[in-house]
């Protein structure tokens, strides 16, 4: 990386940004917006020489009034040193951390000061770059701007997206520049584009007449067409014409006639200049190219062990290649790095990196000096293998896993041995997975081809069945985790139990679940696991998924309590990977405060990547439980951060729970009836969930498909459609995911609609089959409800009242507030139907009350349609019992948190926003909330 780390002003001569008003505005905007308290962020991409590195410079122009100015470039050869990018940028900031969390201090040190290991995983860093940027606007905004952001290294790319996404109220500004052709910023919703495209012809001449006005007219015309609107082009075009060229005497270079991209034609004259300058100079300009940081002192000591010196950077700046300032270099453009690094010759650029690799030394940065040594080998050669081996194990203690998965790649082609290099192509395909770079993980995992060694073998099963569940291949991916098993138990049991545990929690996403965990039951009956615990949940998980629930229950149980005595004994994202399986017990109370406990460890440790599968956890939970608010708002922040760290199947299941609860709510869910509508409703939310979280910040992410039918048949129960809902619900109950436990509790949801037509076939199978779950697990709720079937189907005989009391007793306590409301408005119905009017409205509105508190519109609906046939003529909220529904889910967490006594800066670290957005976001909550300060949030009903 290159350029100012921290500059107070800018270059205040004018720029020529001519045919570019438009996208001028366009950024400018985004300045102006900062000044006035409205964070934001843009990325612009084009061509080379289109006129982005100028975009730049007019906002460093900009910046000079006032702000604080950081800006880096990315530079191609360090594109592996993790956090290269973030170094540049915000080492000279360091001083201002202090105001930082604990655990972000860690994280920034740890990366950039290379003192310590980090805290956190990457995008832990880039909350806390985002607290300091916002420190630093505290005192003047702040405008960040990242030239070549395509070449940055990928954690300085996520941490700086984490952040950009959240700049919130912040008064800091970032812009990056990237190539037209670049993928940097796929996936990556909630940063704006700008495309700079050609200038036309008539902006082109127009330019070039500010310029010369001299300039012949044919001369003009040649030069637009061969710079076909490029800016640079035309502008470097230009500069290389002689006197006699420019008045039409003298004819152009007839090499000027070859098709050639105006990026190359102007590549060109960068050469050109290039081979013009002394040779000690050529050779300092290469050790410039070849570094990232900019510092003056280091590629000057480089530099000198090949007899060049600073004072041959001269001939560079009178040719205004370079710019040196104080102990800062920067190239004057992106293309002349590319010109001074490229167009010298092979030997000359390994003996560049040579040279750094000795100065970088002298340093102590390890890491750097064995990119400098592999870049300088030819051929093969162990010790700078082992050495980028050693960086690798270094990288990983930072978090930089695509810098771990670069190192053992890069490794492996200095490695001469088969086997040694296979097991390094293993390590970097497993490092890449966790990156998220899913592509190269499998492009590794081809190339390490077969392997032997048990760790590699479970590594590579595991990245390329995680690569088949997220194209939708479950089945797949199951069938290659238990070969996997198969091949390494005999030598390595608990790897084997581990390989057969992912396997049948993968059947459960499978077409065919039932069959997948028979297909793994049966693969695993020859093998030995030593009795390994993980083995025994294996074995509960495939219980429960074949029908055999009493042994499964035992078995989840066993399972369950070694996980919670063991839990210290292993590494975070292990713990998360194997908690909560007693789920399928209805066991929601006692799973729910280990999750709780999870959550808070992946918050004290900034694990964001492993928080979005715990608040998926979570979201569920709380859904199960009745706390539909506290479901929302997990949720929506979940799928957040699911889309920001690039797991897209959580997201899917993250919307699947969202859908859930608009239908609880009475409104239609993504995918479901075309346009989301909201007839019909009564009593709900006015914000739809997945409105905002998933058409805004996830595009193209739906429901995944059996919670989108149970929420799709929840909406037409809700709405008095039985024999759609009991449609819906037989096909969830009755089909390959049947045992799920979605469709477990869809079940009773399907005994109400089929009742409702009078379709007994129906309704008697799926009450008998929820029985026999709820025998197996146990559950005090599960009885209750199982009770509520029979009612049910007692129709208006008289044993319908005792069941509906015993229901209503089984309920006491059992933790499920909505399910004890549905039980009490099924009861009131019936009563109604008896004519026992102050019973049925006594029992309805205790229903009614329940609903209004939880945010169930569908069913608050229904119970005021009840109430007004008993003589009720308005049903009316319990007075303030929905003020927190005029809150986002943003501003609940935030509020939540607040009535805590937590300060905006801790609040903003758990939730990984700046403070001044938790302030934003506190001040439009108290008018929501009929307060003025944050000391009366403690005296409201927060839900």
């Amino acid at each position: 990386m290159t350029d100012a780390v921290l500059v107070d002003g800018a270059d205040p001569r004018p720029l020529d940004l001519s045919g570019r008003d438009g996208e001028r505005t366009v950024v400018e905007g985004v300045l102006r917006g900062a000044r006035a308290g409205r964070g934001g962020a843009l990325v612009v991409l084009g061509e080379s020489g289109s006129g982005k590195t100028a975009l730049l410079d007019q906002c460093a122009w900009a910046a000079a009034d006032g702000a604080r100015l950081l800006r880096c470039t990315g530079v191609q050869s360090e594109t592996a040193l993790p956090y290269a990018g973030l170094q540049v940028l915000l080492r000279g900031t360091l001083d201002r951390a202090s105001c930082l969390t604990d655990h972000q201090i860690r994280a920034l040190r740890g990366v950039i000061a290379l003192d310590a290991p980090p805290a956190g995983d990457r995008f832990l860093v880039g909350a806390a770059a985002l607290s300091l940027l916002d420190e630093l606007a505290e005192e003047r905004p702040v405008v960040v701007l990242v030239d070549d952001a395509h070449w940055l290294d990928l954690e300085t790319m996520d941490a700086l997206l984490f952040a950009a996404r959240r700049l919130g109220k912040g008064r800091v500004a970032m812009v990056f520049a990237a190539h037209e052709e670049s993928t940097a910023f796929e996936g990556a919703p909630g940063v704006p584009m700008l495309r700079l495209g050609p200038m036309t012809d008539q902006e082109g001449a127009a330019l070039l007449a500010r310029r010369a006005p001299d300039l012949h007219t044919a001369v003009r015309d040649r030069i637009v067409g061969l710079a076909q609107g490029n800016p640079l082009a035309l502008v470097e075009l230009l500069g290389a014409l002689t006197t006699a060229q420019r008045k039409g005497s003298e004819p152009l270079d007839a090499r000027e006639m070859a098709v050639l991209p105006a990026s190359w034609r102007v590549r060109r004259i960068f050469d050109e200049r290039i081979r013009a300058l002394p040779e000690l100079t050529r050779s300092l300009l290469t050790v410039a190219a070849a570094d990232d940081t900019g510092e003056v002192a280091l590629v000057v000591a480089a530099a000198e062990q090949l007899g060049a010196g600073a004072g041959d950077f001269g001939p560079a700046e009178a040719a205004d290649l370079v710019r040196v300032s104080g102990q800062r270099l920067a190239f004057r453009h992106p293309l002349v790095r590319a010109a001074a690094y490229q167009g010298a010759v092979l030997t000359e650029r390994t003996s560049a990196h040579r040279a750094l690799a000795e100065a970088t030394s002298a340093t102590g940065d390890m890491g750097r000096r064995a990119w400098h040594l592999a870049a300088a080998t030819v051929g093969y050669d162990e010790v700078v293998a082992a050495e980028l081996e050693r960086s690798a194990r270094l990288f990983r203690s930072r978090g930089g896993q695509a810098a771990v998965a670069a190192a053992y790649r890069r490794a492996a082609r200095l490695t001469e041995d088969r086997e040694a290099r296979s097991l390094r192509l293993a390590a970097a395909s497993a490092a890449a997975a966790e990156a998220g770079q899913a592509e190269l993980a499998e492009a590794l995992a081809d190339e390490a081809g077969p392997v032997s060694n048990p760790s590699a073998v479970a590594g590579i099963a595991g990245v390329r069945a995680g690569l088949e569940r997220e194209r939708g291949r479950a089945e797949s991916a199951r069938l290659l985790l238990v070969e996997a098993a198969a091949q390494v138990t005999a030598c390595c049991p608990a790897t084997g139990a581990r390989l057969l545990f992912e396997s049948a929690a993968m059947a459960w996403d499978a077409p065919d679940p039932v069959a997948a965990a028979r297909g793994t039951r049966a693969r695993a009956a020859a093998l030995d696991f030593g009795g390994h615990p993980v083995e025994r949940g294996a074995a509960g998980v495939l219980d429960m998924l074949t029908g055999r629930q009493a042994s499964g229950a035992v078995a989840i149980r066993e399972f369950a309590a070694y996980v919670v005595r063991t839990r210290q004994a292993r590494s975070l994202n292990d713990q998360v990977r194997l908690h909560g399986w007693d789920m399928l017990l209805g066991e929601y109370r006692t799973v729910h405060e280990e999750a709780v406990a999870l959550e808070w460890e992946c918050r004290e440790r900034g694990a964001v990547g492993v928080l979005a599968r715990v608040l998926l956890r979570l979201a569920r939970l709380r859904l199960f439980l009745g706390r539909h608010r506290d479901a929302y708002t997990t949720a929506v922040e979940g799928l957040e951060i699911a889309c920001d760290t690039g797991q897209r199947h959580l997201a899917t299941m993250l919307s699947g729970v969202l859908a859930v609860l608009e239908a609880l709510d009475g409104r239609a869910p993504a995918g479901m009836d075309g346009p989301r509508r909201s007839e019909g409703r009564e009593g709900g939310n006015r914000q739809g969930p997945v409105e905002w979280a998933g058409e805004h910040l996830c595009p193209g992410v739906e429901p995944i498909p059996v919670w989108l039918t149970r929420a799709q048949g929840l909406l037409d129960l809700g709405r008095g459609r039985y024999d759609q809902a009991t449609q819906r619900f037989t096909a969830l109950t009755g089909g390959p995911h049947g045992h799920l436990m979605v469709s477990v509790h869809s079940l009773p949801d399907q005994v109400e609609a089929a009742v409702r037509i009078d379709r007994a076939a129906d309704a008697g199978p799926a009450a008998d089959q929820f029985a026999r779950w709820a025998r197996a697990t146990g559950t005090a709720w599960s009885g209750a409800v199982e009770l509520r079937c029979r009612a049910l189907l007692a129709g208006d005989d008289a044993r319908a009242e005792e069941f509906y009391e015993r229901a209503l007793a089984a309920h006491a306590g059992d933790g499920r507030p909505f399910e004890q409301a549905r039980t009490r408005l099924l009861y009131g119905e019936w009563l109604r139907r008896a004519r026992r009017r102050a019973a049925a409205k006594e029992e309805l509105t205790m229903a009614l009350d329940s609903f209004d508190s939880m945010r169930a519109g569908a069913w608050a609906g229904r119970a005021r349609t009840e109430l007004r046939a008993v003589g009720v003529a308005q049903a009316a909220p319990a007075p303030g019992a929905h003020h927190v529904d005029r809150l986002t889910a943003q501003e609940r967490r935030v509020v939540l948190l607040a009535a805590t006594g937590l300060s905006n800066r801790d609040i903003g670290a758990r939730l990984f926003l700046s403070p001044r957005t938790v302030g934003y976001h506190l001040s439009n909550a108290y008018p929501k909330l009929g307060v003025t300060s944050r000391a009366a949030l403690g005296a409201l009903d927060l839900g």
